[in-house]
């Protein structure tokens, strides 16, 4: 069997993606649901990064399944768990192509449904996508990535599709300090 059959085979299922591992993730310049602009990896150099980055509805929809989870285990004050990691957390939501145009009224929308804490995580891109999609190997613009960076933005984790348990405790081991 061809390895891209074995892939469609499994594409809802989130897997480890060798190829994009212990190389640096590329830098890219967001704006934050504040209006700060923040650059990924430079601005979140010095800690583990959790970064989901999703270009389609459809992956965003799947990108939110991981919110909750993550923000379970590494954000919640109110979790043991908080005290023991302590990574930047960034979704990336990118409006690329034709999908610019609705940039603004997504915006709104997104802000709406956001609490107030975590207004600084939800990062919008706006431009081009391919130079992304090439150099993190993201084929599937139906599936969100998931990327954990290392203190210096190296990519040490890559998962595709829905949040899963396994990933989540995969993450917690690769970041416990």
């Amino acid at each position: 069997m061809k390895i891209k059959n074995l892939i469609l085979l499994i594409a809802l299922a989130p897997i480890a993606l060798v190829a994009q591992m212990n190389q640096q993730f590329p830098e890219i310049t967001c704006m934050d649901l504040t209006d700060k602009e923040v650059t990924v990896p430079n601005d979140t150099k010095g800690k583990f990064t959790l970064v989901g980055v999703a270009f389609s509805e459809k992956a965003q929809k799947d990108l939110y399944s991981w919110s909750q989870p993550v923000y379970n285990m590494f954000m919640d004050d109110n979790n043991l768990n908080s005290m023991v990691y302590d990574p930047n957390i960034h979704l990336i939501l990118m409006f690329t192509s034709v999908n610019q145009v609705a940039y603004n009224s997504s915006k709104k929308q997104i802000i709406g449904g956001t609490d107030e804490s975590l207004m600084d995580n939800i990062l919008l891109y706006k431009g081009k996508m391919e130079d992304y999609r090439k150099t993190l190997k993201m084929k599937d613009r139906k599936s969100p990535y998931f990327f954990v960076l290392d203190y210096e933005g190296k990519i040490i984790y890559v998962a595709k599709g829905r949040y899963t348990q396994k990933a989540i405790d995969e993450v917690a081991k690769l970041i416990e300090e």
